[in-house]
């Protein structure tokens, strides 16, 4: 910005010296040549300039010489004030501040649109991702729109050999003309990023981001950002008590706006509430949360991420709220043809009272105010949301909210405990168990969430970490993990699944390396401090690793913008409150299931339980399958059933014999057989 204010410095000197020329040009003229006012000015003008016409000019010597010096001190001044000029104007600085004028009136026209507040690793990765996610879907769409134009020239020109040069021509001029005069609105378009740091906000611009630079935490930067017309919010500062600051400022501007809020000290999630967030998201927890999730139900984690946040997958889910003048209402699931007409399945559905119906049954008959979660291929998203509201529908009806009031984890505990040398000897006689290894506040969450009568071993070398699990009954190995010994006290020879979640990272590396070493079955699942440690866990031989932030941008983004499919994840994924979890059901060949469909399994009259997905032997799902579907050899059903029910639906499908599939293994570290 010191370029910008020199060369606004060196045109005002230019324009006052170009006045103070011309100035003295008339009076000079005017008492040496004895010109009326007008005559002097023009003889100035036209001497300054350099046009000459001849009708007036310098007749005595004085006045000649007079001219010259004129002319001289003009030329200089006009050419320092025009390399000003053009040093101004087509500046980076002035294309800058033409890029804010227009990232301004753009803002002021958005209605309905998403703020986010902040800067660092969390707001990078949020817009990481929606930058990936907006480079897909405009592939996405382009691919259909020239499919459309191909079949539309194909239909009026014929297929025949002879039309296909025209066909050719015209298909890429059409499209050449789209893509000039119709640019397609995106998630993108909708996004203001309210940030204090110049480099972040400089590199926003560059990628097409609306940008507000200012305090987020100031009434007027909010002002700038359109708070009052916004839809939600995302508040995501590197401070807690600056975040506070911020979501009270949006709450007090905008009373009806939904505001999510990530907090990095989980204590704090009741005082955001307070302050006026609607939800409040921790990082650690989330990622808690898809790295329990990862080790236990590497299936279920697989479905759930391919339908929430992979849009490279056969399928991404979508909201439908079923407003008043919905064409939808009164009618059954089945008469909609969902599947047919848009190769898409619902998995749930929120009720008026905001509970949520899991895996409805065809025979539903919906109604009004209710939110509808369809997984659809990305190419008919467009075409299933203005199926559901009526054709003279200008604005798609948003769905009611509701205050998400952090629950503190109620953590469970086993009536029998154990004193280190008891857990040695415990878990020696252990096997197909599940190791967590670490410290810190992903592990913290983790066991927060997890029964310790359940056969789980905690290795850890924090000593407080290990006093307070013991006292909760796990069995816990105090220790290095970085120790081969170590990890085999904890049996990992043994173990179905291993994770890691390390603060130093070379520690992560040979703990992973040393466990992949002792077993080759073994699942891996680790977490990345930084995004560059992804690639090497994973060559260490972990099979899936979770980044925390990376993770809980995902998150907040889909409780913004998504918030339904949010509370469903949450209320089926693994849920004391509600009573349920999401279960992966493995049909080996001696399964009594194979061969039977879905429908014939009774599973929502004897077990209240619905099925999801089904993730079929090459790793494809179908998402809702029908009630008609055979279950298949090999395939991995993803079920919700109420936790009290788990065990025995686990003990009746799986058969004689309790394997996972080797395919939820990476394929590189294991390629011979099917199961383990």
């Amino acid at each position: 910005m010191d370029n910008i204010q020199d060369t606004r410095r060196q045109l005002r000197i230019a324009i006052i010296a170009i006045s103070i020329i011309v100035v003295c040009g008339v009076i000079g003229f005017h008492i040496i040549e004895k010109l009326s006012w007008l005559d002097a000015l023009w003889l100035t003008i036209i001497t300054i300039a350099t046009v000459g016409y001849g009708d007036i000019y310098a007749r005595t010597p004085i006045g000649r010489a007079f001219t010259i010096f004129l002319l001289i001190f003009g030329l200089g001044t006009f050419a320092y004030a025009a390399q000003a000029a053009v040093t101004f104007f087509l500046s980076p600085e002035m294309r800058f501040s033409q890029q804010i004028r227009k990232a301004g009136k753009k803002i002021n026209s958005l209605r309905g649109h998403y703020i986010i507040c902040g800067a660092g690793e969390l707001v990078d990765n949020t817009i990481d991702y929606l930058l990936l996610r907006v480079a897909m879907r405009r592939e996405h769409e382009a691919e259909m729109h020239a499919t459309t134009i191909k079949s539309n020239l194909r239909r009026f020109l014929g297929g025949t050999k002879y039309t296909h040069w025209l066909r050719r021509f015209l298909f890429k001029l059409i499209l050449l003309a789209s893509r000039l005069f119709k640019r397609p609105e995106t998630l993108l378009d909708a996004i203001v990023v309210v940030t204090q740091k110049s480099a972040y906000a400089r590199h926003l611009r560059e990628n097409g981001v609306l940008v507000v630079e200012a305090d987020p935490t100031s009434d007027q930067a909010l002002r700038d950002a359109g708070i009052d017309h916004a839809q939600a919010a995302m508040v995501m500062l590197e401070s807690d008590t600056e975040s506070l600051m911020a979501v009270l400022t949006a709450r007090s501007r905008n009373t009806d706006i939904y505001i999510t809020a990530a907090t990095l000290e989980e204590e704090l999630s009741q005082k955001m509430v307070r302050v006026g967030a609607n939800n409040v998201i921790a990082p650690f927890e989330v990622a808690a949360q898809f790295l329990a999730n990862a080790t236990l139900r590497p299936a279920v984690n697989d479905f759930f991420n391919d339908i929430m946040f992979d849009q490279k997958s056969g399928g991404f889910i979508v909201q439908i709220y079923l407003g008043e003048d919905s064409p939808w209402i009164g009618r059954r699931l089945l008469q909609l043809d969902l599947r047919g007409r848009f190769t898409a399945g619902v998995i749930g559905i929120r009720l008026e009272d905001g509970n949520y119906l899991y895996a409805p049954d065809e025979n539903y008959i919906l109604k009004e105010a209710e939110v509808v979660l369809i997984v659809t291929p990305v190419i008919y998203i467009a075409l299933l949301q203005q199926d559901a509201r009526r054709g003279d529908a200008s604005t798609t009806q948003t769905a009611p909210t509701w205050q998400r009031l952090p629950t503190p984890p109620r953590p469970k505990v086993n009536q029998k405990q154990y004193s280190l040398m008891e857990a040695e000897a415990s878990i020696r006689e252990m096997s197909e168990h599940f190791v967590i290894c670490g410290a810190g506040s992903v592990i913290r969450n983790v066991t927060d969430k997890i029964d310790p009568e359940r056969p789980f071993v905690i290795l850890t070398y924090a000593q407080d970490l290990a006093s307070d699990l013991l006292k909760r009954g796990f069995r816990v190995i105090h220790g290095d993990p970085a120790h081969e010994a170590t990890l085999r006290k904890a049996g990992v020879e043994r173990a179905l699944a291993l994770m890691v979640s390390i603060e130093e990272d070379a520690d992560s590396i040979v703990t992973i390396l040393n466990a992949r070493s002792m077993s080759k079955r073994l699942l891996i699942t680790a977490t990345a401090n930084t995004d560059v440690m992804i690639p090497k866990l994973r060559r260490a031989g972990a099979d899936r690793v979770v980044s925390p932030f990376r993770v809980a941008a995902q998150f907040v983004l889909l409780a913004t913008t998504r918030p339904a499919v949010s509370d469903f994840l949450q209320y089926v994924l693994y849920n004391y409150q509600t009573g349920l979890e999401t279960n992966e059901l493995y049909m080996q060949e001696d399964s009594p299931w194979i061969g039977k469909s879905i429908e014939e399994l009774l599973l929502e009259r004897i077990f209240r339980a619905g099925v999801l997905g089904i993730r079929q032997p090459e790793s494809k799902y179908i998402y809702a399958p029908p009630g008609s579907h055979i279950i298949q050899p090999n395939e991995i059903l993803i079920v919700v059933n109420p936790i009290t029910l788990g065990d025995e639906l686990r003990s009746i499908a799986h058969g004689s014999t309790n394997k996972r599939p080797k395919t939820l293994r990476r394929e590189d570290v294991l390629k011979t057989g099917l199961w383990v």
